[in-house]
Formats: structure tokens, C-alpha cells, sequence
């Protein structure tokens, strides 16, 4: 992972609904665990979000890449590792998921977002203040 100004971890494990035929996870299924990550990492800044619809911006998610180096299986506990390594035009989140238990890589991968005013629509072509206001404290 790169170097990121924040990185926040989470636990959960692979369930039933996220196997497909091959009892392993569906390659579909691992955004759903990066949001994961992605929400104790806003939280972690404090700009959860409600706190980002309050400060009237939206961050969709315009670019991912995954890159898989084993299969997550059934009921494997995971540790996801969300990292910010961009701030100043777009958001990028890098992660890993690996295995609690092992520390076994199981994927790498990041997601690219901007923000847009939630009034307008207006994709923003610089990282709002009230964002690079949040990561003040953790730019020592």
C-alpha cells in the first residue's frame, strides 16, 4: 500500500451470500468490503456520511481497480485495510484485504472519487475545504 496520510482497518468475514459456485467469494462481491474500510476511514476523519451530505458534497466512486491474489472463502475472517493517498483534486483509497489469521494478501485495490456539489451536480475540481479541513490533524 502506499503511503497514506490516514489508514483505518476493519474485521468481518465472507457470508453465505457473497459465494458463488465455485465456494469462493464472487469477484463482484469485494467492493461491498472496501466500503467497509471506506466507512471506518471517514469515520475515523469524522466525516461520516451524514457529515458529508451536511457540508452539501457527494464523493461517488469513478474509477476502481482490483487486482486478486487469492480467494476469499466462506466464513474466512478478513482484516480490510483502507488507506487515503490522494486528497488534494480526488479522493483515492487504497486497500488491502488480507486474512486475519494468516496475514495472507488476499487482494490489493483502490478506488478513485470526486466531489460534487449536492445542489448543482457540479463535479468539483478541487478537494472542498471542509474536507482538507478534516485531515489537519493527521498531517503532522
Amino acid at each position: 500500500m502506499r503511503r497514506a496520510i490516514v489508514k483505518a482497518e476493519t474485521i468481518s468475514q465472507a457470508q453465505f451470500h457473497d459465494i458463488d459456485p465455485m465456494n469462493i467469494v464472487w469477484h463482484g462481491n469485494y467492493p461491498r468490503f472496501f466500503e467497509l474500510g471506506r466507512v471506518e476511514l471517514l469515520d475515523k476523519i469524522e466525516y461520516n456520511y451524514d457529515e458529508m451530505a451536511r457540508s452539501g458534497y457527494g464523493w461517488p466512486v469513478i474509477e476502481m481497480n482490483i487486482r486478486y491474489a487469492h480467494p476469499m472463502l466462506l466464513r474466512q475472517k478478513v482484516v480490510i485495510i483502507a488507506g487515503l493517498t490522494e486528497w488534494e483534486n480526488r479522493l483515492k483509497i487504497d486497500f488491502e484485504i488480507r486474512n486475519m489469521e494468516t496475514k495472507q494478501r488476499l487482494c490489493k485495490a483502490y478506488t478513485t472519487h470526486v466531489a460534487v456539489d449536492l445542489k448543482t451536480n457540479e463535479m468539483q475540481w478541487e478537494t472542498p475545504k471542509v474536507f482538507r479541513d478534516k485531515l489537519e490533524p493527521f498531517r503532522a
